[in-house]
């Protein structure tokens, strides 16, 4: 638009130091952003370039611009060695590990409450010891320290947290709700389309009427069957806090364990009655993770005994932060992460409860607006430490399938690069990184570290043959 604007179709702009600077901008702004999405199309970015007609200014070529590419991913692994040595060391983590199949095996490792990708490496295979080697690797140079791992039980990430970490490995409640839900869930939906065909065939026969009200009777048990399966995940799933949901009081491991056991008896009691199959194994996987799913409980209030008696805090405060300032911030938190109505709705109600309580208890009045606030944002900080599933990892395997099947593969470089701008460039709505939020201190930006460490951009290609036009003559013809 500039350049039509001052007439000129192949105006100087882009010559001067302004235009130069934009330039580069431009260019290095539009391959960042290709790396954003999971891989940069060489091919694609040259053809846009030539869209905006910059090839007589910079080289566009796909050559040119893999050459760029690799420099700036060398330059990006550069900046997180760069960072990672500036970093604390005192850091305590809530890990999560899985492992995604493709071609190969991607071993991911990473921190719930920030999203911080500690490990994300193509290996063989996902044995203990390739476990054991990468996870050495990236927590060696860091020190930080492990509270607990979150996994789906594989047997090489228990011994990791067990053995090399030395810390609890906790199990996920999500495998054991999604076992549950492809096995009791799926054969109670069959039999109820099963019955609901049988009872239409019986009625276009004209059966006896004895026989249409003995398969009527069956789907009404199978309804109320499916009722009390839906109920015994719903409290699943609302047992699991470090809160009572109704009475709002502090709950133990034991308490926790007393609540599964039961439910884990009424889901047995459904299976024999219908005959399930249970082919996933989904009420056996719940009964042997019981114990590492309610473990959780008292190893975070543990947590917070430990963070109270460092402060030196006096008795009435710190009944005031494990029995009303906690439980607000906790449910507030589970409002905001859960998209289920039912829960969501549940969750609210909780959390006007715990504030109203929190607002009036004298503690909070006697507390002065600077002493609420700081108060307020570690109990913040506390609930985040409280993680009881993975999810994080399955988006974060989510997102690598996608980008394997859009560039049909993954190269170990490229998984790196793409591992550095998911910790220091992404932000939540909250305007943080992940390495912001793990670490607790603001790093330098990463793309005007790369505008300043990436030197001049490639040159277009020049002929060697004179761009002088020449007269057309003909010996024969006088001039």
């Amino acid at each position: 638009r500039i350049a039509r604007r001052n007439q000129h179709p192949e105006s100087s702009l882009w010559e001067t130091e302004a235009g130069q600077n934009w330039l580069r901008l431009l260019v290095l702004a539009s391959i960042f952003v290709f790396a954003l999405q999971g891989g940069i199309g060489c091919e694609r970015l040259s053809q846009f370039f030539h869209l905006l007609r910059l090839q007589r200014h910079i080289g566009v070529s796909p050559t040119a611009l893999r050459s760029l590419r690799s420099q700036m991913e060398s330059k990006i692994l550069d900046y997180q060695q760069q960072q990672l040595q500036t970093s604390s060391s005192q850091v305590e983590v809530c890990a999560a590990a899985d492992e995604t199949f493709f071609d190969q095996v991607i071993l991911v490792m990473l921190d719930l409450p920030s999203g911080y990708i500690f490990v994300e490496e193509i290996t063989e295979d996902c044995q203990y010891e390739t476990w054991q080697e990468k996870v050495t690797q990236a927590f060696k140079p860091l020190g930080l320290t492990v509270k607990y791992l979150v996994s789906d039980r594989a047997k090489a990430i228990v011994k990791l947290a067990l053995k090399d970490l030395g810390t609890t490995s906790i199990a996920d409640l999500f495998h054991v709700l999604y076992n549950l839900n492809r096995s009791l869930a799926l054969e109670l939906n069959c039999l109820g389309a099963k019955l609901q065909k049988q009872l239409k065939m019986e009625k276009e026969k004209g059966a006896e009427p004895e026989l249409i009200a003995q398969i009527e009777t069956n789907q009404r048990l199978l309804q109320q069957s499916r009722l009390t399966y839906d109920h015994c995940c719903y409290r699943l799933s609302t047992c699991l806090h470090p809160f009572a949901l109704n009475e709002n009081r502090p709950q133990t491991t034991e308490t926790v364990e007393m609540e599964l056991q039961s439910l884990l008896h009424r889901l047995q009691t459904l299976r024999q009655t219908h005959q399930l199959k249970d082919s996933r194994n989904g009420i056996r996987t719940m009964k042997n993770q019981i114990e590492s799913l309610s473990a959780i409980v008292d190893l975070w209030w543990s947590w917070v005994d430990q963070c109270l008696a460092a402060g030196g805090c006096e008795i009435n405060l710190v009944h005031w932060v494990k029995d009303y300032l906690l439980p607000s911030a906790y449910w507030q938190q589970q409002v905001q992460r859960t998209k289920n109505p039912e829960l969501r709705e549940d969750y609210q109600a909780a959390k006007m409860k715990t504030q109203e309580f929190l607002r009036i208890h004298p503690v909070t009045m006697s507390l002065s607006p600077l002493e609420r606030e700081q108060w307020q944002h570690w109990a913040i900080w506390m609930v985040s430490k409280f993680q009881r599933c993975s999810s994080a990892v399955e988006g974060r395997n989510g997102y690598l399938a996608q980008v394997h099947h859009n560039r049909r593969g993954l190269s170990t470089k490229r998984l790196k690069v793409s591992t550095v701008i998911h910790n220091f460039a992404l932000k939540r709505s909250d305007g943080t990184t992940a390495a912001e939020r793990l670490f607790g201190r603001k790093f330098p930006n990463l793309f005007e570290y790369l505008e300043h460490n990436l030197g001049e951009l490639p040159q277009p290609r020049r002929s060697r043959k004179s761009s002088q036009p020449q007269t057309f003559t003909l010996p024969t013809v006088p001039p």
